[in-house]
């Protein structure tokens, strides 16, 4: 029976992830893949997971394997997040599934990374920095220029990479300064979004292929930066197709 369970990624109660293991398949089909899901909310207390939950229950639903990740988040209960805490947190959890460090029931190259918002952003730069990458990295509107959303006040970017040194900053931080990243990457976003513009996704898929990366982007007609947490919008109908057209018909974004 597949049941839900917690596995840690390292020692703070924040570096946790719910994993489910994809349901075992008959011979001659492929087997199921795993999503790791990395939940939004400006890399701040008190958002975790659980903004995940919908999302998170229909990919057990189609039988795939899940871990919903926790990580540790700038504020005051955030567990100590920032430069360099949570970026290791995204990398390692990351980590934990394709290297399949905890010997999972799981087909570690079958492993798709999907981010929302701020877990957007994280979905790139840890897939891009993990040991062995998954097979394909999602950001449903990631902010992907950080830089610029520095240089324009925002303070969710100041926190999150107050601590970076200075002269590596969006180097190491931004993943739009960081290509290429040597991952598929897909990026998802509302054309109705007005938290994170939907040029965050155009212009870093602009920039990934001129850079020689494999990178899609799709804008969604109507929707906001909230609908991608829905499994009836047309956002996450946007990313399902995408896996299941990578690994049920054997084509590529």
């Amino acid at each position: 029976m597949r049941r839900t369970r917690k596995v840690r990624y390292g020692p703070s109660r924040h570096q946790v992830g719910a994993y489910r293991s994809p349901e075992r398949r008959e011979t001659g089909r492929p087997a199921a893949p795993t999503i790791v899901l990395l939940h939004g909310g400006s890399w701040s207390w008190p958002y975790n997971r659980w903004v995940m939950w919908l999302l998170a229950r229909d990919v057990t639903r189609r039988g795939w394997g899940l871990f919903n990740v926790d990580y540790r988040r700038v504020g005051r209960l955030g567990g100590g997040g920032g430069w360099p805490e949570t970026f290791d947190d995204a990398r390692t959890a990351i980590e934990l599934i394709t290297d399949n460090m905890s010997g999972l029931d799981l087909d570690a190259d079958r492993v798709v990374v999907v981010g929302h918002s701020a877990g957007g952003h994280l979905a790139l730069i840890g897939s891009a920095t993990a040991n062995i990458a998954p097979a394909l990295a999602v950001s449903m509107a990631g902010p992907t220029d950080l830089e610029r959303m520095w240089s324009n006040g925002s303070q969710p970017v100041r926190d999150l990479t107050a601590r970076a040194p200075e002269s590596s900053r969006w180097s190491t931080t931004s993943p739009i300064h960081m290509l290429p990243l040597d991952v598929p990457t897909l990026c998802v976003h509302g054309q109705a979004d007005t938290t994170v513009h939907p040029r965050h996704s155009t212009a870093f898929v602009e920039a990934a292929r001129s850079a020689g990366d494999v990178a899609d982007a799709v804008l969604v007609p109507g929707e906001t930066h909230k609908d991608a947490l829905k499994p009836t919008s047309a956002i996450w109908a946007v990313v399902v197709s995408a896996i299941l057209d990578r690994f049920e018909s054997n084509t590529h974004v």
